[in-house]
Order: structure tokens, then sequence, then C-alpha cells
């Protein structure tokens, strides 16, 4: 690995380090993706044409593998992974292979799930290039069961011992997670079932947090208490002596949660501007570093990646780090690796046809982040001139 190094030989539009690991034909082929995504209209038709193609059985699988899959997914099991996590590792970048299967709500898919978390924290306890394993309390819990469980409703007979399953699926992976020594990250979700999750990772915490953190949290700091309830947690966390970590976002259902307060007359829980957002974070993250909470900072900003480089000291670097998406933010992740700094990249795998939720919801998103998507192409096409004028020096 790189020895540490100061944010000045930090330059994030080296695109020379930032794509050094992908070929000119790989480029031409993300150009043409980000320049798709960054055209709202055309992102819109896109998504919905593969969304009536697939409910139709049209056979549109490979067109689909061929562009979103290979740009934003590992691979479809943890072992198709182990070629991009190498690659990756041979830059200095950690990988969080993340089994996105979405929207299950059946016993036998939670199971399963939880089967192929637990083969994967086995897995990661051999490979010196995972930094986390990671899931989401929908992956092996029902929705509706957590908002009943976060509105305070009376559960039945068949709820409470749903929810006692619920239970012993944690248990398994925080037991798994500790005897392999593995760190465990919790996903955040939307905020009406978010307090239940918080409520039942805490429960997991004090058991399993005893000497590491052993189960992170996610806190979205979208929310305008985003950075109270990280506060609060890491008070709770003091006062009762279990320890704590963090994964830091933005957030990722900000028009969902709009939509959803104004249609059921309640405020938004969403700050009403971007700044206030940015405010919020990098205040979380200044909060993390001083208190010496292990955090994962994951964030596609620039500006709070070059703040929070600036206020880590060397025994901040030992425990915290950075992240950002797989196909995205390269320019951020291999210069933050070039320069010393511990950086991972989110890697999301799974069966192609499980894993169309996400990649659909990986392209929605981007039509509303245009600013880093049109960054984002921006240095891809300044990579590509680089290297045509470096050929016709030849």
């Amino acid at each position: 690995m790189n020895t540490m190094k100061t944010l000045h030989s930090i330059n994030f539009s080296d695109t020379a380090t930032a794509f050094a690991s992908k070929s000119t034909k790989e480029l031409k082929h993300m150009r043409f993706l980000f320049r798709t995504m960054a055209w709202s209209k055309m992102t819109n038709i896109s998504v919905s044409f593969l969304k009536f193609a697939l409910k139709y059985h049209f056979p549109i699988k490979n067109i689909v593998r061929k562009t979103l899959f290979n740009q934003f997914c590992g691979g479809e099991t943890y072992w198709e992974c182990g070629t991009t996590m190498d690659k990756l590792y041979a830059s200095g970048i950690f990988s969080i292979p993340d089994y996105c299967v979405e929207g299950k709500e059946d016993e036998a898919s939670f199971d399963q799930t939880v089967k192929e978390l637990v083969k994967g924290i086995e897995l990661a306890a051999g490979l010196p290039m995972v930094s986390f394993s990671v899931f989401k309390m929908t992956g092996i819990a029902r929705f509706a069961l957590l908002e009943k469980i976060q509105r305070g409703d009376e559960l039945s007979v068949s709820e409470i011992k749903e929810f006692e399953r619920v239970k012993e699926r944690l248990t398994r992976l925080c037991f798994e997670a500790e005897t392999h020594q593995v760190r465990l990250m919790v996903d955040a979700e939307e905020t009406w079932i978010q307090t239940a999750i918080d409520n039942i990772c805490t429960e997991f915490m004090k058991r399993f947090n005893t000497k590491t953190p052993v189960l992170f949290l996610t806190i979205q700091l979208y929310r305008k208490d985003g950075f109270e309830r990280l506060k609060a947690m890491y008070a709770d966390a003091q006062r009762d002596g279990y320890k704590i970590g963090f994964k830091l976002v933005r957030g990722a259902y900000m028009e969902k949660e709009r939509a959803r307060a104004g249609s059921l007359n309640y405020p938004s829980p969403i700050n009403d501007t971007k700044e206030q957002t940015d405010t919020l974070y990098n205040e979380a993250v200044s909060f993390c570093l001083h208190e010496d909470i292990p955090t994962c900072i994951a964030t596609h900003n620039q500006l709070s990646i070059e703040k929070a480089v600036r206020e880590m000291d060397p025994k901040d670097q030992q425990i915290s780090g950075f992240a950002q998406l797989y196909g995205m933010g390269d320019f951020l992740s291999y210069n933050l690796a070039h320069g010393g700094y511990k950086v991972s990249k989110y890697l999301p795998y799974g069966p192609l046809n499980e894993v169309m939720p996400y990649l659909f919801r990986r392209a929605e998103e981007n039509k509303s982040i245009t600013g880093e998507t049109t960054r984002e192409l921006s240095f891809i096409e300044k990579e590509l001139e680089r290297r045509k004028a470096s050929q016709n020096t030849k």
C-alpha cells in the first residue's frame, strides 16, 4: 500500500491515475453510458422500455448485462466478483461485496439471503481486500412488519413469531461476523421503518459490539434529524458501554420521502436544500473524526472528501475510510487510494434477474444528480483526449 500523503498530493483531476485500470474500449463504453444517464429524458425512456421488456419476457438480458450490469455490478455470484476485487486491490482499493437482491417478501427468500450473507462473511475472513460485509434489513425482514413495529401497533401471534425469526437471522449474521472478525454494515432505508431498524440494531450492538464495532449503522444526513440521531446513538453507546461504528451517507430516497410526506400531509423529513444536507454531512464527519468513531465516509461529493482529508490525523486513517459505488466516482476512489487513504468500492452482485431493481434505481438516481454525472463524464472524455494526444505524439 502507498504511504500516507497529504491532501496537497491528491489531484482528483488526475485522470491518468483514475482510469489507469481501464482500457480505452472500456472508457468509450463508460462514456456512452454516462452520456445516456446524463440525458434525463433518454434515461426515462430506456428504463421504462427495459421494465416493459422484462415484464413481457423480451430477450433483452444480454443488453442489460453488457450495459448497466457490467458497469455497476461485480458479477452474479460472490466468486464472480473475485476478478474485480483483485483488480481493485491491485490499485489499493478495498471492496464491500453487496448481495443486492431486493423486493423479496417471503420467508424462504429471507433465509436464502442469510445463507448468502453468511457465505460472504466466511469468505471475507480470508480476503484482505474486503473491508465490510453489508446487508439491508428488508433483505431479512418483511417491510410491512418493520412498518408495523415502528408505528407501535400490536403484533398478532403469527407476527410475533415472524419477528423472532428476524432476530434469529440477525443473531446468525452478527455471530458469524464476530466469529470471523468481519465488520458487518446495515444499510439505511425509508424513514417510516428506519427507527424500527435502529432499535433492533441497537439491541444487537449491545450484545456484539462489546470490544470492537462488529455491527455498523448507516446514518442518512439528508434527514433533518440525521446529525442529532447520530449524536444520540453515540451518547447511548458511551453510556451503556458498547462500541459503535457508522457509515455516513447523504441518502437515496429523497423523492420518495417527499412524495409520501406530501400525500400523507406531514412535514418532509428531508432537508429543504442541498446546502443544508452538505452542512449536516460535513458536521457529522467532523464529529466522528473528533470522537475517534470508526466511520465509513460514503460519498461522491469531492468537497466533503477534501474537508475530511484535511481533518484526518494518522489515527483516523487507521480506523476510518472512504467509499464510493462501483462503476462511479473512479476519479475519487483511485486518487484517494493513490494518496494512501483507505477507500472501498461498494460492489453489488446477484443473479441478473434479481438485481434489476437495483440497476434501474442506479440509472434513475444518476439522472437526479446531473452535476456529478456530468463531471464524471467530463473526466472520462478528458482521459480519452489525453490518450489520443499521447498516441499522436508517438
